[in-house]
């Protein structure tokens, strides 16, 4: 929120800053005047002075009028003959006001021209004043027509930029609605499979699936969550996967506590070990075990999603179905090359998959 008082500052902040730059330039040109062999010797700095500063404080006040025939009539703009014509003409017209006004108001309340007249002193101002009064012009619409290629370029850049990132939003919420049809799909299918021979287990999962849907739809759509909040989320997956799998299923969770404020994109775990309970855990008789670790490694965030069995085919790469694909999908757009999604067999077997993003905790 922008407060009042920065508000009326930003207002008149320009045209202060032309205020203070005529200011400057009198200043310097009075200097160079009153120091120069060309002064009159009775001349006083703070006379020439005083003369300068009216002088460019009258061309300040032109500033927004230059200002205006520039916006209306851009240099650059077409028809740029018209334009061009336009500015000669208005020059000269300008260069004319600032002169009439200068020597009205020299001639009546000042001093520098003595014994002459009216008439002879816009004369001589003419002569003197009106090549150099021509370059403030120029001078004046060439900054116009700068700052305005600079605002242009720069709302330009601002629009590209609000751009990519609708575009980037657009594919992370199509990723996302992509993943819960997928997760719903593969949970409904282990109710169904569960009705046939155990009811209460089904109706146990059914309330857990309930609670998990619950969580996930509470979410603000935020593409980034805490570590903690993605466990809680896991977990409620994990509650469903032990009904289905009983004692056949067992879950490590190796994560220190400092790692738990970290930053990463929603359901980035559970797809990992949705995949790792398919792979390691499901053909097996036996069931099998899946470990989770986080770790903070310097200014990353690494997590690891093991299980013991068969793994990988040496001779095949892995086969990434929706869950993985997406998750790919997401860590690429969210944080580009600064992301690692890598499959490796660890030594005791089995299969690791090592997700690695930076490490952010606001």
């Amino acid at each position: 929120m922008t407060l009042p008082g920065h508000s009326r500052w930003r207002q008149a902040r320009a045209p202060l800053l032309v205020l203070a730059a005529a200011t400057l330039v009198a200043l310097e040109l009075t200097a160079f005047t009153y120091f120069s062999d060309r002064r009159p010797k009775d001349a006083c700095f703070l006379g020439v002075f005083s003369y300068q500063l009216f002088a460019f404080w009258l061309w300040a006040s032109m500033v927004p009028v230059v200002g205006w025939v520039s916006r209306r009539f851009p240099l650059d703009g077409r028809p740029r003959l018209l334009n061009a014509m336009v500015h000669l003409l208005a020059a000269p017209l300008t260069v004319l006001a600032v002169i009439l006004v200068y020597v009205t108001a020299v001639f009546h309340l000042g001093d520098l021209y003595p014994q002459r007249t009216w008439g002879d002193a816009f004369g001589h101002a003419w002569a003197r004043y009106f090549p150099f009064d021509l370059a403030v012009y120029a001078f004046i619409l060439l900054g116009w027509t700068a700052a305005g290629w600079y605002r242009r370029s720069r709302d330009r850049e601002l629009r590209a930029a609000q751009l990519e990132t609708s575009l980037q939003e657009a594919k992370l919420a199509a990723l996302r609605s992509q993943l819960n049809p997928h997760f719903l799909f593969n949970a409904l299918n282990s109710v169904s499979a569960l009705m046939h021979r155990d009811v209460d287990a089904a109706d146990a999962m059914l309330a857990r699936l309930g609670e998990l849907l619950r969580l996930t739809l509470a979410s603000d759509g935020s593409h980034e969550i805490r570590l903690h909040e993605e466990l809680e989320l896991l977990d409620r997956y994990l509650d469903v996967e032990r009904i289905r799998f009983a004692e056949r299923l067992a879950v490590t969770l190796d994560v220190p506590a400092a790692t738990l404020a970290a930053h990463l994109p929603p359901f980035s775990l559970q797809p990992l070990v949705e995949n790792a309970i398919h792979h390691g855990v499901a053909g097996r008789a036996r069931g099998g075990r899946v470990t989770v670790t986080a770790r903070q490694v310097n200014d990353r965030l690494q997590l690891r999603v093991t299980d013991d069995g068969p793994g990988l085919e040496t001779s095949l790469p892995a086969r990434e179905g929706v869950g993985l694909r997406n998750t790919r999908a997401r860590l690429r757009q969210l944080y580009g090359d600064a992301q690692v999604l890598a499959f490796r067999r660890p030594e005791a077997g089995g299969l690791e998959v090592l997700v690695e993003v930076p490490w952010r905790t606001r």
